[in-house]
């Protein structure tokens, strides 16, 4: 299993500093991107995904909690993601599709109180599924819902998904078990690396 690093977490004023001063707890970057429409903030420009692209060597996991997904996913990947999330509940099945096209990196995400079963038509374009546990958009929260039961109903509601599973939202150090023992593949954890 493999820790993603949210920096909205970290020290903006010295990102790259904050980034390699905790190198040892995660294995890729996370970078949260919001509209203040999606969710109620504002949060990194797609610059950031170019300089980290420039500045770094880690894998950048882009996680768009925005509305326009279809322009903006493709603007995050021509910028240097490696990978694209963008929610269900903001993205017609179409622009999906049209967005895997484009770049087969790209995963579905979905809110804490939209049910698994909203994933069905979108998980076979799907490179991954990202389950938020948090309402998107803010940094250290505590779980709005049992993450770990969102998993489990996730693997009962589709047995043969074979991509991969990513958790985000307030997972503290001593969840990351809990988390591999029920399949997750990537934790995104901000708080618990950056403090």
């Amino acid at each position: 299993m493999k820790i993603s690093a949210s920096i909205q977490a970290a020290n903006q004023l010295n990102l790259l500093d904050h980034i390699d001063s905790n190198n040892t707890k995660f294995d890729q970057l996370h970078i949260d991107i919001t509209d203040a429409h999606f969710a109620e903030n504002i949060s990194m420009s797609f610059k950031v995904i170019e300089q980290l692209k420039n500045s770094t060597d880690y894998y950048l996991d882009i996680h768009l909690m925005i509305n326009e997904n279809l322009k903006y996913g493709k603007i995050a990947f021509d910028c240097g993601a490696d990978i694209v999330t963008v929610h269900r509940e903001s993205t017609e099945l179409n622009d999906f599709i049209t967005l895997s096209e484009f770049n087969k990196n790209v995963g579905v995400g979905l809110l804490p109180g939209t049910s698994n079963s909203e994933l069905t038509e979108y998980l076979v374009h799907a490179h991954s599924v990202l389950l938020l546990g948090v309402n998107p958009g803010f940094s250290n929260q505590v779980q709005a819902i049992d993450l770990p039961n969102k998993v489990n109903d996730f693997n009962k509601c589709f047995p043969d998904y074979s991509g991969e599973i990513i958790v985000d939202g307030g997972v503290k150090n001593e969840d990351l078990e809990i988390f591999e023992n029920i399949g997750v593949d990537v934790v995104v954890q901000g708080g618990a690396i950056f403090g």
